[in-house]
């Protein structure tokens, strides 16, 4: 009796230390890629600041080197460019022209890294993939102004301000690997001004 006693004593103790260190658990692994100082968009800016960007907006990221990956699980088979965008600065628009010989994806990330959109060749339209980019009220103002989107173009509303743009293009070969950096080249990156209200 006494044991049960101090066992429904101890009871209430033991199911509040259970709750408050599963709320910390919870709540820290929430708040890791906002707070995270080396986060997938540090890491990229970092990235796209020291490699070439081309008249187009994208920076080409240099090949995988095991250990000093920039994003997890690069595939050394695939050439990688990116375009960060700054939504205050107005609406970004990302053109690529797919051919179907060639795999070409592009994810569109926010700022802690999270996937709000993607694309492929196979999703191009005429051998055009058209993306705009904005934050709920820019595309609420592009839609209000321009009822009907271009049929080619694709309007997606991005969770935060800043974000980028991954572009990944396969090299099937070893030696098509110019090749496939010379197709993230021809991708366009562009900061474009927000319609009149």
């Amino acid at each position: 009796m006494k044991f049960l006693d101090r066992l429904l004593d101890v009871l209430p103790w033991l199911l509040a230390t259970a709750c408050v260190a599963g709320s910390v658990h919870i709540i820290s692994v929430l708040l890791m890629p906002e707070v995270a100082p080396r986060s997938a968009f540090a890491r990229l800016l970092a990235a796209a600041r020291a490699a070439p960007t081309t008249q187009t907006g994208v920076a080409v990221l240099p090949p995988a080197a095991p250990g000093a990956e920039i994003t997890p699980f690069e595939d050394p088979a695939f050439a990688e460019g990116v375009c960060l965008f700054d939504l205050s600065k107005g609406m970004m628009r990302v053109v690529a022209d797919a051919d179907p010989e060639d795999y070409l994806a592009l994810s569109f990330h926010a700022r802690t890294g999270r996937v709000f959109h993607a694309a492929t060749d196979r999703s191009a339209i005429k051998g055009r993939i058209e993306v705009m980019v904005g934050d709920a009220g820019q595309i609420e103002a592009l839609e209000s102004q321009d009822e009907e989107a271009p049929p080619s173009q694709v309007r997606v509303t991005s969770p935060t301000k800043r974000g980028f743009v991954l572009i990944r293009s396969l090299a099937k070969r070893a030696s098509d690997r110019d090749r496939a950096e010379q197709r993230l080249r021809l991708v366009t990156c562009e900061t474009v001004a927000e319609p009149d209200s």
